[in-house]
């Protein structure tokens, strides 16, 4: 099978094919003519991956996925040494949905802080930089 069509077959592009197979997720052989020569099973491994990647989890832990798709399983995650990565996925999730939070509760601070300024009558506020704003340097913005 050409790369044309599994990336068509998996509804990715043919540069998302190259990568895939560039970090192991799939592989080729060569044909004389120098092309790529894929698998019957290459659609499905790509799609599987790109599904994967799309929901959060890092192409680097799709291989227990793809493994259990190539072992003959239904489903990529039939197998139980898939459920790690699933859990890493959350996990890593859970720390930027934490950490956007920490960010949001930051801005909401300095958007009542300015509020506060307008509502006492001050149209330009301080007119010094943000940067120099104390509430910078007392860790309110850290990321």
């Amino acid at each position: 099978m050409r790369i044309g069509e599994v990336a068509t077959s998996a509804g990715v592009t043919v540069k998302t094919v190259r990568h895939y197979e560039t970090l192991g997720l799939i592989r080729s052989t060569r044909l004389s003519n120098g092309y790529r020569d894929y698998g019957e099973d290459a659609p499905r491994l790509v799609a599987e991956a790109h599904a994967l990647s799309r929901a959060g989890i890092r192409l680097e832990q799709t291989r227990p996925f793809l493994d259990c798709l190539s072992e003959g399983s239904e489903h990529g995650d039939d197998c139980v040494t898939t459920r790690p990565a699933y859990r890493a996925a959350i996990d890593d999730l859970t720390e930027r949905i934490d950490e956007l939070s920490r960010r949001r509760d930051a801005l909401l601070e300095l958007l009542a802080t300015a509020e506060a300024r307008e509502d006492a009558g001050c149209q330009f506020a301080d007119a010094r930089p943000v940067h120099e704003d104390s509430r910078v340097h007392e860790g309110v913005l850290k990321a």
